[in-house]
């Protein structure tokens, strides 16, 4: 199911002696390019069809299924549970207060929960959520528990919360093992406004099987608490760095607003886009048409169409945060590529895009372009790429490699490192060394000429200067002939010889 029109797709049950068919799976919206498994576990007894049915969504959209086939027994567990067929296993704790609900669309309550699930971004998508009342207390909890994992399975496990109401309690989320014994790996506490929120966290090293529980307390009366998860799934890799995302094997923590917002969605592809003429034909991570870049499908919707894609939360930071990201703006009638910051305070206030801090229209050419956004905000902040549509078709825009690193993209002004700073002080130590020298020689060299001026002046007398005389004290001699020049500058060649001395110098630490 690929394209940014395509319908939607049911499994229904319909049995022999009845005109009644039962929903068991359904699915809506784009679902990356790229084949995916659906398990349905049934237990109809009477002879019965299974139905496949498929709607049309528009012309950007096609729907295809492949290798169907009928097992006796349970569906094995799946490494990624969307809730869309069920529960995938997970079950209710029993000594809790409440139990989470199965949902679809928006939660009853006004101002709290969300208005469609994560996976499909859409009304008939289904999660599951605790609802929020007046008679709520403080510190009652729901449980939700995840199937039995092996020890081997996973490293890192990730999920999308929604908590949005001023009511909002906490969201806790526990590794328990075999034995009962509890760890809590993630936890989040409030209002987190109107979006789904991205959270992962590395699984502990273990010995026995394992579960993963999921607990919603309650803070007391309220009617704006409804909180819900979605898409809960576990990673046999170690969880990818916060704010790196290639786009090679999922959205990472970014998502597309959807809702009543936005009116396409960013797709995941690959190779050339469906539209000729406009778009990339690689990605910017491989250099190849296997790799996955993410991008907008302007062959559907209108003029000024606005997508929009979401990142998580970043928490402020004194060094500030540096937003570097890969685009390919290429074709005719390009709309334009804007990067913003929102933060609570603005978007309760109902706005979606933010402070706009970069913006890019029109045509770059078929290539893969590099720029960064230096981001320094007092409050918790997300950012938010939005695309408007431009005038025609054939103009596709993709984005691809995008980190946010807390540092400013500006170089900055550093102490040296040690190994820098032990180079500095041998080559301060050979300059002052050479300007010492060079006094020296200059002294000497003045000494020299005075020496040989006197030594003309006691030829021409027949007289030894007092000055040349208390050079040889030590012998007690007087030396009527011309000093040895040799000798004396000989004696300056050993205080400064620059072989010897640049050896002793290099060796100083």
């Amino acid at each position: 199911m690929f394209g940014a029109t395509v319908g939607s797709m049911k499994m229904f049950l319909k049995s022999a002696d009845s005109l009644n068919k039962i929903l068991v799976w359904q699915q809506s919206g784009s679902q990356r390019d790229e084949w995916l498994l659906v398990q349905s576990h049934v237990t109809l007894q009477r002879v019965h069809q299974v139905i496949l049915e498929a709607s049309v969504g528009g012309e950007a959209g096609d729907i295809a299924i492949d290798d169907i086939s009928l097992i006796h027994g349970p569906c094995p567990d799946s490494d990624l549970c969307d809730f869309e067929e069920g529960s995938c296993n997970w079950q209710q704790e029993a000594s809790d207060d409440f139990d989470w609900i199965r949902k679809w669309g928006s939660t009853l309550n006004p101002n709290t929960g969300p208005e469609s699930d994560h996976t499909t971004n859409a009304p008939t998508g289904h999660y599951y959520y605790l609802p929020s009342s007046m008679d709520d207390q403080a510190g009652q909890k729901a449980l939700m528990s995840s199937p039995l994992y092996s020890e081997s399975k996973g490293s890192c496990l990730q999920l999308w919360y929604h908590m949005y109401g001023k009511g909002m309690g906490t969201l806790n989320v526990y590794q328990q093992s075999l034995d009962g014994k509890e760890v809590l790996i993630f936890s989040q506490t409030g209002d987190q406004g109107r979006l789904w929120r991205f959270a992962q966290a590395e699984l502990l090293p273990r010995i026995q099987p394992y579960r993963i529980l999921v607990e919603g307390v309650k803070t007391g009366p309220t009617l704006e608490g409804d909180m819900a998860f979605d898409d809960v799934q576990l990673i046999d890799a170690q969880c990818p760095p916060h704010g790196f995302c290639d786009f090679e094997r999922s959205f990472c923590s970014w998502s597309n607003l959807g809702a009543r917002v936005d009116q396409q969605d960013w797709l995941l592809g690959a190779g050339a886009t469906p539209n000729p003429n406009t778009g990339p034909t690689v990605d910017h991570t491989t250099n190849s048409s296997d790799g996955h870049y993410i991008y907008v499908d302007s062959s559907v919707g209108e003029w000024g169409d606005m997508s929009y894609l979401v990142s998580d939360v970043f928490q402020p930071s004194s060094r500030g945060h540096c937003l570097t990201f890969w685009y390919h703006m290429y074709g005719s009638h390009i709309g334009t590529l804007n990067v913003y910051i929102n933060d609570r305070k603005m978007h309760d206030g109902g706005n979606e895009e933010g402070y706009l801090k970069w913006t890019k229209a029109g045509n770059s050419g078929d290539q893969w372009l590099q720029d960064s956004v230096s981001i320094k905000h007092e409050e918790a902040f997300w950012f938010v790429f939005v695309y408007q549509r431009g005038m025609s078709t054939g103009g596709d825009v993709a984005l691809d490699d995008i980190t946010i690193q807390p540092s400013s993209c500006y170089s900055e002004p550093s102490v040296l490192p040690s190994n820098n700073s032990n180079a500095l002080s041998a080559g301060l130590a050979v300059g002052l060394t050479l300007l010492i020298g060079s006094i020296i020689t200059m002294f000497l060299f003045m000494l020299n000429r005075k020496w040989k001026l006197m030594n003309t002046l006691t030829i021409t007398n027949n007289e030894v200067p007092r000055e040349i005389s208390m050079f040889d004290m030590s012998d007690h001699t007087q030396h009527d002939t011309q000093p040895n020049y040799t000798t004396d500058f000989s004696f300056f060649n050993i205080l400064y010889e620059p072989s010897r001395h640049t050896t002793e110098t290099s060796s100083d630490p």
